[in-house]
């Protein structure tokens, strides 16, 4: 006689939800495969975008939908995916022009347009957002300073010096705001001469010598563990250092941190093997003194002749910037 058999399971039924252990199992076996803390990061930050993506698909009149577009749109710049940035602020401003996020991805949308190469719509997304910038401030500067660095970057320097003037009169009653950008229009005055030297020991103890690096391309970056915007750029950064190191691209970086061992613990995690100078003195930094940093992130970038070629560059800008300098060899 067979022994007595359950009733066979619903035709629709949904499988049982794992258990908080299975799961937390599962969680900890997946986690253990990935070989950094910064890899492990970036996998659920791109499995983040990619629900993110489905929710607001299958959830297009919900209430919440613009919000995980901005979220999604935000994920997709930190991992570098411009066609995603794109795309995703693209059916944001669709659906949510007047959006609390309209402004930030009006400009997170020009950014990428400038990272997919398309200068011109980019160069017309930036106005754009200048123009509808309002009471948004920092939208307002960091919309200017991009389109002017582009333009210093197409060789026109004077037109990004006449732009930072304009934008900086028209804003008058911002206080500071027109010292601030005569100070950026004055860093680009440094393009095309030979680096200030840094002659001071790296966490080695050896002395950096930038003119030891001539013959390579090499960026001097100043930034700090603090820094939200240094963070948010670091993949850029180091995605160039894997794809040009090889071929003669440096780097250099000046910490404004004041916590050595924090400072070891962050560029161990996250495999940021090029040389770091630190001093412990935070904005008041001997290198970023001398070099006249006010802001970070702050990068030069040296080319093979030991001359400035171009300043903080942001996005795939880096990435493109050594595709001309450092052309893939055959």
């Amino acid at each position: 006689m067979l022994p007595a058999q359950g009733s066979p399971a619903p035709k629709n039924a949904k499988p049982l939800a794992p258990t908080p252990a299975a799961a937390a199992a599962a969680a900890a076996t997946q986690a253990a495969t990935h070989a950094s803390l910064a890899a492990l990061q970036r996998d659920f930050q791109e499995k983040k975008v990619a629900a993110l993506d489905a929710y607001a698909k299958a959830n297009a009149g919900a209430a919440d939908a613009a919000e995980a577009l901005a979220e999604a749109a935000s994920l997709s710049k930190t991992l570098g995916r411009a066609a995603d940035v794109r795309r995703f602020t693209e059916a944001y401003l669709a659906k949510h022009g007047d959006g609390d996020a309209a402004g930030a991805m009006r400009l997170a949308r020009a950014e990428s347009l400038r990272d997919l190469g398309d200068g011109a719509a980019a160069e017309a997304a930036l106005r754009e957002v200048i123009a509808k910038a309002g009471d948004d401030i920092n939208g307002l500067v960091e919309a200017t300073t991009t389109l002017a660095s582009m333009l210093v970057d197409g060789g026109k320097k004077d037109d990004a010096k006449a732009l930072l003037t304009e934008i900086g009169e028209a804003n008058g009653r911002v206080r500071g705001l027109k010292e601030h950008f005569a100070k950026v229009a004055e860093s680009y005055d440094v393009l095309g001469t030979e680096p200030k030297p840094i002659g001071l020991p790296d966490t080695d103890g050896k002395v950096i010598d930038l003119a030891a690096y001539k013959g390579k391309v090499v960026l001097v970056d100043f930034w700090a563990t603090w820094c939200g915007p240094c963070i948010a750029e670091l993949p850029n950064v180091i995605a160039a250092y894997d794809k040009y190191h090889a071929q003669g691209f440096e780097i250099v970086g000046i910490s404004l941190d004041e916590d050595r061992a924090k400072l070891a613990a962050f560029v161990k995690a996250r495999k940021m093997t090029w040389r770091q100078h630190f001093d412990g003195k935070g904005w008041q930094n001997e290198a970023a003194q001398a070099w006249g940093i006010q802001s970070i992130p702050a990068t030069f970038l040296i080319g093979a002749d030991g001359k400035i070629v171009a300043t903080d560059l942001r996005g795939q800008q880096l990435d493109q910037k050594l595709a001309k300098l450092l052309p893939a060899k055959k």
